[in-house]
């Protein structure tokens, strides 16, 4: 048997007949003429083989059927109702929740110096949640968080149906405490080695991790296997280990900026041994994004591009 398939304005048009009990009342009421009304009609009750109304040349009256069958359309009209609602309110209005992911110290930097900068937020709540890569989603993409609005991250996304926006270049290199570095000297990456490390658990690889600079005198970039005694799973926790002179960390100098204006650390090669990282926003394209998620998206790219843009003149 065919299942019925029924036009909401079929639906539409039942409901005010019942209402009125008046083909030519709910004519006027939709704003149709009276002659398409009874044939929207008559063309239902063929299709569904039973009659809804009654109609005479003097009055217009539910039969039976007609009167079990409206509270069930009117049902139907509601929820339709509710689903538009809610569609026009996910994609238009300035509330819910936005997740923005990023590595430790992206976050950290978001917080300090972007999100603040977002006004008129009304009942949007933004979540600032850590997402440090492994080192196999530097060669194959960066994964992208069920829950995520926007990842803030050093590579493209494996997933190339999302958007990826890329931002700015950052140098990453090694740095430690005065303390340490005149008890343990160490002059270039290849000494990395013979030295106590502060390792990131995401970059774990048979107890080491993998930093990479790009040497003086040549332009590519190379890699160093170094270890340690201390293991973090997010950069906070690693400067704190180095501030007390527990090894040597891997950083963007930007993150540590007041620790390196204070003398707390400093850094243990000259500028040319450094890291160069891709810092790029990932994001769904924005016809599936809601208002709240393109305002966020919007006001995060705006105002990290600036501060960016303000940190390096300041350097």
């Amino acid at each position: 048997m065919n299942k019925l398939q029924f036009k909401m304005r079929d639906l539409k048009i039942i409901s005010v007949i019942a209402e009125t009990r008046s083909i030519g009342g709910a004519a006027t009421l939709l704003g149709i003429a009276q002659a398409n009304v009874s044939k929207h009609l008559s063309d239902f009750e063929t299709r569904i083989g039973l009659k809804i109304f009654e109609r005479t040349t003097r009055y217009l009256a539910l039969t039976q059927f007609g009167e079990a069958l409206v509270p069930y359309i009117n049902a139907t009209l509601e929820k339709n109702e509710e689903l538009a609602n809610f569609i026009s309110d996910y994609k238009h209005e300035k509330r819910g929740r936005v997740t923005i992911y990023g590595p430790t110290g992206v976050v950290s930097y978001l917080a300090r110096s972007v999100i603040h900068k977002i006004k008129d937020i009304g009942d949007i709540h933004i979540h600032l949640k850590t997402y440090n890569l492994n080192r196999h989603e530097f060669f194959e993409g960066a994964e992208f968080p069920d829950d995520c609005d926007i990842l803030i991250t050093n590579t493209l996304p494996k997933d190339e149906g999302l958007v990826a926006s890329y931002l700015t270049k950052y140098a990453v290199t090694a740095f430690a405490t005065q303390e340490y570095l005149n008890r343990n000297p160490i002059n270039s990456p290849d000494e990395l080695v013979n030295h106590s490390c502060i390792l990131i658990d995401s970059m774990m690889i048979d107890d080491a991790n993998i930093w990479k600079f790009y040497p003086h005198d040549s332009d590519e970039v190379r890699e160093f296997r170094v270890t340690g005694n201390y293991i973090c799973d997010n950069s906070q926790n690693a400067l704190e280990l180095a501030r007390n002179n527990l090894g040597i960390i891997l950083a963007p100098k930007g993150n540590i900026q007041k620790y390196i204006q204070q003398g707390v650390l400093i850094p243990c090669f000259n500028h040319m041994h450094e890291w160069k990282l891709d810092l790029i926003a990932i994001f769904r394209k924005r016809e599936y994004q809601p208002r709240r998620v393109q305002y966020v998206l919007d006001g995060v790219l705006e105002n990290l591009r600036m501060q960016i843009e303000q940190d390096v003149n300041r350097e």
